[in-house]
């Protein structure tokens, strides 16, 4: 299952960094798709399973995610128990140009701390509690606002939003382009070679050699940075390539797992099912299962 591109018209043609829309529907008939735009979406009637990067979860009435900038998304309707026909599908949704807004309050306020927030998104999150409930009543009230009572509206949700408490992450962090990102010389110089090779044997000898280390302070020093082993940094690299062969391609589980740089299958789905929750069988039939429904 290949994500579109898509361009939201109702962006593309305004000076807004933001626009919020009511969007009822029949059912949730979107393609999986994925835009330049961040995402906050109230799930007001309707249910089903969601897909947002590699996670795949059932929502429920209240449902309320936020999708990050190019993430692949969709919302599959389901029927309802009682009849063929799925229930009414009501989302209120809050589209961002992140980039654009930044861009508008540099100079008038520190962005840093969005900024850090809407990269970090890109795994997707999942807010609940008293949070989830006061987003959404700030949401609906913005549906009948204008001008400056709108833009007040929109600030209220990104200070809720900036704080972590009551959010949950829908995915791993992608490990190359977090830490591609961090001010440490060596380590964009890593992290480059790895997403070069990862498909490769990779010694420890060589991934210490490049960031210029003895093996043993190596150690030391990626394990502090990453919180994880070498080997274990490697096998995330190698999965999440895995998930997304699985999400776009037709190849078989066998294929993706020498694609991945995995020889030994059984240990490829291992380290899958130890990462994922689940096999790469069970992974690819749950999009497969939801992209046959068509609704």
């Amino acid at each position: 299952m290949k994500p579109s591109f898509s361009i939201l018209s109702d962006l593309a043609h305004s000076r807004s960094s933001f626009v919020v829309k009511k969007i009822a529907r029949s059912s949730f008939s979107t393609d999986f798709h994925f835009h330049k735009e961040c995402q906050l979406v109230h799930i007001v009637s309707g249910s089903g399973v969601r897909i947002i990067g590699h996670s795949v979860e059932r929502f429920e009435k209240d449902d309320l995610t936020f999708v990050g900038a190019n993430v692949p998304h969709v919302w599959y309707s389901e029927p309802d128990s009682e009849t063929p026909e799925p229930l009414e599908a009501v989302s209120v949704a809050l589209y961002i140009d992140s980039e654009q807004f930044c861009e508008q309050m540099q100079g008038l306020v520190d962005v840093k701390k969005v900024q850090n927030f809407f990269i970090e998104a890109q795994r997707g999150l999942k807010i609940h509690g008293e949070k989830r409930a006061l987003v959404t009543a700030i949401l609906e009230e913005m549906l009948e606002q204008k001008d400056v009572h709108l833009l007040s509206s929109f600030l209220r949700i990104l200070v809720h939003l900036c704080d972590p408490a009551e959010e949950s992450y829908l995915n791993a962090p992608d490990p190359i382009s977090t830490y591609s990102i961090q001010p440490h010389g060596r380590i964009p110089k890593l992290m480059y070679f790895i997403h070069q090779n990862f498909k490769d044997d990779i010694s420890l000898e060589k991934a210490a050699s490049v960031a210029g280390l003895q093996i043993h302070a190596f150690c030391r020093y990626f394990k502090s940075l990453t919180n994880r082993t070498f080997s274990e940094f490697l096998n995330d690299v190698r999965i999440g390539f895995a998930c997304k062969l699985l999400h776009q391609s037709e190849l078989s589980i066998t294929q993706i797992a020498l694609e991945c740089g995995y020889s030994n299958i059984s240990y490829f789905n291992r380290c899958f099912k130890r990462i994922n929750k689940m096999s790469p069988k069970e992974f690819r039939d749950s999009l497969e299962t939801r992209n046959r429904q068509k609704l």
